[in-house]
């Protein structure tokens, strides 16, 4: 069924009003008239301000934004702000602070009601009377070109030069309010008094009878023609050519005078706000009269401070900026902010921005836009939800409320200039003066139309949630065309629709993407490179690219039959791509959640599929102009390229709008500062030179606090920084403005930090702070020396010892050796000697007496025994047998009884002194000693009588052996067949060594043998 609903003219939902709100806010009625579009935003207490009442504003060169107000001294960085006041700086005295002045030198003047402050790297000094001030309640400060500061106070005006302060209170009398320096070098001081003139060091005064409006001055100006004005409270006067004249405006206090760049004067008055034509002034209309400040920016706009506001008056539009409260300063900072600082509104900035938001303060029928279209006559209709369709014509905006659904997801026109509406409860045709609305009664899938697209060949197409419908009109027929998944559609509920240059038409749907060519379905999804079978949006490029967006898929291209994807993991803050556009620059513009996004189509088309660096992008979100960052995409199209090249994209609080080819540009680097060094979280003292700082040993952490003093959007700024001594490559901050390091190794570092400002322009040099970490004592140089030799020392001991180790471990074995061949020599050896002489003995008697020779033959045998016994117990027992069963002197008789039987040879033992037995290994040693000595004096000395001593003295024995024998001669080198110079002494040696015996022996050729021991005796 045909619904036809006549055309009437359609109310408006509410005229545009300026709306008074806290913080500053922008009331744009034309964009044709605004060329520049503005952002606000305010601070106050909750927001860090000390106090609510600002008085002055000054940008130092360091990049700081430093605030007066009357509970102390703020510093601003964009995000935080640093507060001075009398408890945490004894140099203010007092909390009010009434005016701020930065010199050529770099200090900042701060005038107080109880001293003058100097700021100078970094500290506070105080200037009293007793510095040599007029008084120490000061009013301002100005410096003149000669580097003079002159300084207003209560008590008169006093001058700063050379480091020294003079007073000139008698010259000048009254209560100085401004300052000014002509071009002759003059300098023009305002008192409630009258006019003083300082030139050539003389002080000239001016009041009323020399021509001046009144004696009260309350400010000064030069204009571009060399004039200077003289604001008093009783009206202008103009300083021309050596004379005061009447400026002819109505004697009204005036409050501020600015210039323009194109030479207009404006003078504030408290009784509105004037403007210089042709030497006559013009009352200008304001909605405030008080005018309380003027100032003219570099971009040509005077700004006027009233006591409701700010409003910018040069403008024929006069756009106004309300803040409710009485402006008491206004300053332009470096990037061309405008700050205003109000009594009890605390501080405001109006910011260029890039976007311009158009919400129902502005006429917009709802604040949650669905979908945005330009039709044939540059109308541009704007579908919301709640609020119906608007359209924006002739700068002003007309809702229309009237339709089958508030909700209107799509807006279309066809070829034949018929406007089409896609709501949720039906799809409404607009031709001329009717409207038609047509629903599933008339043949479409469904009721709830989202999405519309007028092809080439002037075919209607329609998605909805149960299929694509195609509308066909004709001289003989208008009908509805549907297709379903039953068609070869991968899904019923249908998104964006877009036609490519060989005439198929690409459908977007909640089950993948889908060409419609000759009647037939081609379907693509994820098993064919798609990352999201959730397509949101089609644009084809003019070089055949079909870009995709998706639903956490992000940005997807298809080309010669191949996708290349494009995410969060190439650098796009968001995977959820609502809308896609192009500018003629040949850049794709995405909306998303998280902001709309910038970026070269061409970079992308040439990324390499494994490139790992992020894509170079803008991100542009409330600091830019959007009054949210999250854009729309329920609706299609969620965005439109009008014919003027500006890109209109729908959010959920307003439509955004930006012109790319005059889009502001902020090309300043933004200053960089590192603000605090914590070592183990306590403060370091910071200075304002790359002096290097001294910290002691044993630093655990160290925190390092910078910021990026760009105020266009500092929330925007981003940041990387280096460590040099330790990181070898710069490392990515993001927004992060504090960064801390643990456990660095002793030595010298330059921390190094560079920002760059809200459209991606970086400050390469950036800011440094160097420090040097002390070495704990066990990291010095001289201590890890003294380690090292230390270690080389003990390594050279231990091998050392390890050597000696080796060497006692071989003597050891040569020990046992020797032990092993004197306790054979003096077993077996011993025994075979006694065995030999009884051989010889049997081999004499055997003819003679074979029973004598018999018995002989049985004492070899007998021996034989006994020294193999002997032989093996002392091996195995290591110690002499004999001793076990008898002492000492008893063992001795019969080992020289055995060794010298069958012969000649007397062998006797004596014994003298008190006997007493002695340990067991001395008394073994003593035996085989003489056992040798027996030995040695039978079988080479050929003696006939052995004398065997042992004398027992207290404290040492001494053992001796004497025979008669050959002799020899004890001082000539001994040999292996000498008497004694074989083993039988040297093993003799060895054990008097063992027992700690001193040996001695005394012989002569053919005067016997005596071979003494000297024991000690431990008793």
């Amino acid at each position: 069924m045909n619904l036809r609903i006549p055309i009437t003219p359609l109310a408006p939902i509410a005229p545009i009003a300026f709306i008074i709100v806290v913080i500053l806010t922008i009331s744009l009625t034309s964009l044709a008239q605004t060329p520049i579009r503005y952002g606000s935003e305010n601070w106050q207490t909750e927001q860090g301000l000390p106090q609510n009442t600002v008085h002055c504003i000054r940008q130092t060169r360091e990049g700081y934004l430093w605030l007066g107000t009357r509970e102390g001294l703020a510093r601003f960085d964009g995000v935080r702000f640093t507060v001075f006041d009398r408890r945490t700086t004894p140099a203010l005295l007092n909390n009010q602070i009434r005016h701020l002045l930065e010199d050529r030198a770099g200090n900042l003047w701060i005038s107080t009601p109880a001293a003058l402050v100097r700021y100078r790297a970094g500290r506070f000094t105080a200037f009293t009377t007793k510095d040599g001030l007029s008084s120490d309640n000061v009013w301002s400060t100005y410096e003149d070109r000669a580097g003079n500061v002159w300084i207003a106070t209560l008590g008169g005006l006093s001058r700063y030069r050379d480091g020294k302060f003079t007073a000139n209170g008698k010259e000048v009398g009254g209560s100085v309010e401004a300052f000014l320096e002509d071009r002759d070098g003059a300098l023009w001081i305002a008192t409630t008094d009258g006019l003083v003139r300082w030139q050539n060091g003389a002080f000239v005064t001016f009041t009323k009878q020399d021509g001046l409006a009144g004696n009260e001055i309350k400010t000064l100006f030069q204009d571009q023609q060399g004039r200077v004005w003289i604001g008093t409270t009783e009206g202008l006067s103009r300083w021309s050519e050596g004379q005061f004249t009447n400026a002819g405006l109505p004697p009204y206090e005036i409050t501020a005078i600015a210039q323009d760049r194109a030479g207009q004067l404006w003078v504030g008055t408290a009784d509105g706000l004037y403007e210089e034509r042709a030497g006559r002034f013009i009352r200008y209309k304001t909605t405030d009269n008080h005018i309380t400040a003027l100032y003219a920016d570099r971009s040509g706009n005077v700004w006027a401070g009233t006591a409701n506001g700010l409003s910018d008056v040069a403008r024929v539009s006069n756009p106004r900026y309300t803040t409710g409260n009485p402006v008491l300063a206004i300053y332009e900072d470096r990037e061309g902010n405008l700050w205003s600082g109000s009594d009890g509104g605390g501080l405001h900035v109006l910011r260029q921005v890039k976007f311009n938001t158009f919400t129902t303060r502005q006429g917009l029928g709802g604040n949650v836009i669905r979908s945005v279209f330009e039709d044939r006559n540059s109308n541009l209709w704007v579908g919301t939800q709640e609020g119906g369709v608007s359209r924006f014509s002739d700068a002003r905006w007309t809702s229309y409320a009237n339709l089958p659904s508030k909700d209107v997801m799509s807006v279309c026109e066809d070829n034949a200039g018929n406007l089409w509406f896609g709501t949720t409860n039906g799809l409404v045709r607009q031709r001329g003066n009717s409207r038609t609305t047509y629903t599933m009664r008339d043949g479409l899938p469904d009721d709830y139309i989202r999405s519309l697209y007028a092809d080439r060949a002037g075919r209607l197409w329609i998605g909805t949630r149960r299929g694509l419908a195609r509308w066909q009109d004709s001289k003989f027929t208008s009908q509805f065309t549907v297709w379903t998944t039953l068609d070869g559609l991968p899904s019923d509920l249908i998104g964006a629709l877009c036609q490519s240059r060989d005439g198929a038409l690409w459908i977007g749907t909640r089950n993948g993407l889908s060409r419609f060519h000759n009647e037939t379905f081609t379907n693509y999804d994820t098993r064919a490179g798609l990352t999201s079978d959730t397509v949101l949006a089609l644009h084809e490029d003019d070089a055949g690219n079909l870009w995709i967006g998706t639903l956490g898929g992000g940005l997807n291209r298809f080309r010669d039959g191949k996708f290349t994807a494009y995410t969060m993991k190439d650098g796009l803050p968001d995977d959820v791509i609502y809308h896609i556009l192009e500018d003629d620059q040949q850049h794709l513009w995405l909306s998303s959640n998280k902001g709309i996004i910038r970026v070269s189509r061409l970079e992308l088309e040439a990324r390499a599929p494994d490139a790992t660096q992020p894509v170079s992008l803008a991100i542009y979100t409330t600091a830019d102009g959007l009054e949210t960052r999250e854009c729309s995409g329920g609706g299609h199209p969620a965005g439109c390229k009008t014919r003027d090249g500006k890109l209109w994209f729908a959010t959920l609080k307003g439509l955004a709008v930006v012109d790319p080819a005059r889009m502001p540009f902020n090309a300043q680097p933004p200053p960089v500062a590192i603000e605090q060094l914590l070592v183990d979280d306590q403060p370091t003292t910071l200075n304002d030179t790359e002096q290097l700082i001294d910290i002691a040993a044993g630093a655990h952490r160290f925190e390092f606090a910078f910021t990026s003093l760009s105020f266009v959007a500092p929330h925007k700024a981003a940041f990387r920084y280096r460590l040099e001594g330790y990181d070898r490559d710069w490392l990515t901050a993001g927004g992060r403005r504090v960064i801390s390091y643990t456990n660095l190794p002793s030595g010298r570092y330059r921390f190094r930090v560079q920002a760059s400002n809200n459209d991606g322009v970086w400050n390469e040099t950036g800011a440094g702070l160097a420090f040097y970490l002390r070495p704990r004592f066990y990291q010095t140089w001289w201590f890890v020396a003294f380690i090292v030799a230390s270690l080389a020392l003990l390594g050279a001991a231990i091998y050392r010892l390890h050597v000696r180790r080796l060497e006692h471990d071989f003597a050891v074995v040569l020990a046992e050796r020797a032990r092993l061949a004197r306790e054979i020599h003096d077993t077996l050896a011993q025994g075979f000697t006694a065995l030999s002489l009884q051989l010889e003995l049997v081999t004499r008697l055997i003819d003679r007496a074979p029973a004598v020779a018999k018995t002989h033959l049985e004492q070899a045998r007998a021996l034989v025994r006994d020294s193999l016994a002997e032989a093996r117990r002392t091996v195995w027992e290591l110690r002499s047998s004999s001793l076990e069963a008898s002492d000492l002197v008893t063992t001795l008789q019969q080992s020289a009884h055995r060794l010298t039987a069958g012969s000649d040879v007397n062998a006797q033992v004596e014994v003298s002194g008190t006997y007493r037995p002695l340990a067991r290994p001395l008394e073994d040693h003593l035996l085989r000693i003489g056992q040798e000595a027996v030995t040695n004096a039978v079988k080479h000395a050929h003696a006939t009588n052995i004398r065997l001593s042992l004398d027992f003295e207290p404290q040492r024995l001494r053992f001796s052996v004497r025979d008669n024998g050959i002799g020899f001669d004890a001082t000539a080198q001994p040999t292996n067949g000498h008497q004694y110079g074989g083993f039988g002494l040297v093993g003799i040696r060895e054990r008097a060594a063992q027992i700690g015996g001193q040996l001695a022996v005394n012989s002569r050729p053919h005067e016997g043998t005596e071979i003494v021991i000297e024991v000690p005796l431990n008793e």
